[in-house]
């Protein structure tokens, strides 16, 4: 039975008079914006290309992390443990996303490993959803990530990517099996302020 944690969805916001205030997107919130799960707190800011996203685990954690356009993790500081890796090519060639891309980014783990494995991040778009929130209308893609060590698969999940606000709104787990598990944010507020807006996702 798939196990839905959190409802969600989000992106390009559609233009309505007097309600533009409602659909917070990277370009109307320079100074940043909050997103809210259960037990989670997420801020998100942009500097050029790079999101740094530190989140509160509700007090029992913290982690700080900075991201390729909101989606490629580069490097990560928290209380279960640091990550930093370095690509090998640039990642900017799998910009603009559109559903079909398919691309394989070799990189180095610069925390621990073994000089000799060889690594890589493999990336494919599989699909685009709009979604309803409120007033608003927002664009999603489902990025499927795969990661490769000496050839073989490592790790592998979908993340549910906002190109708008880069910033990546939900993680799918086992997608497409009856264990799929979706862990996605439900709240989305200004940086600073008390206003949320929430974030619901539409039946499949």
């Amino acid at each position: 039975m798939k196990l839905i944690l959190m409802a969600l969805s989000l992106t390009f916001a559609l233009s309505v008079p007097g309600f533009s205030a409602a659909c917070p997107s990277a370009a109307e919130q320079k100074d940043g914006f909050v997103l809210r799960r259960e037990s989670v707190k997420s801020e998100f800011k942009s500097t050029g290309r790079i999101v740094r996203v530190e989140s509160d685990f509700n007090g029992s954690g913290s982690q700080k992390q900075f991201l390729y356009r909101g989606l490629i993790g580069l490097a990560g500081l928290g209380d279960d443990g640091n990550y930093s890796q370095y690509f090998l090519s640039d990642l900017e060639v799998f910009w603009p996303l559109k559903v079909g891309a398919r691309r394989s980014f070799e990189f180095l783990p610069l925390e621990g490993g073994e000089l000799n494995d060889k690594w890589s991040l493999e990336l494919t778009v599989t699909k685009q959803r709009a979604f309803p929130v409120r007033f608003c209308n927002y664009l999603v893609f489902y990025v499927s990530f795969e990661i490769w060590k000496n050839d073989k698969s490592d790790e592998k999940w979908t993340a549910v990517y906002s190109p708008d606000l880069q910033v990546t709104l939900a993680t799918i787990y086992d997608e497409g099996t009856e264990d799929e598990t979706i862990l996605a944010y439900d709240i989305i507020e200004p940086l600073g302020t008390d206003r949320a807006v929430s974030v619901e996702r539409p039946e499949e």
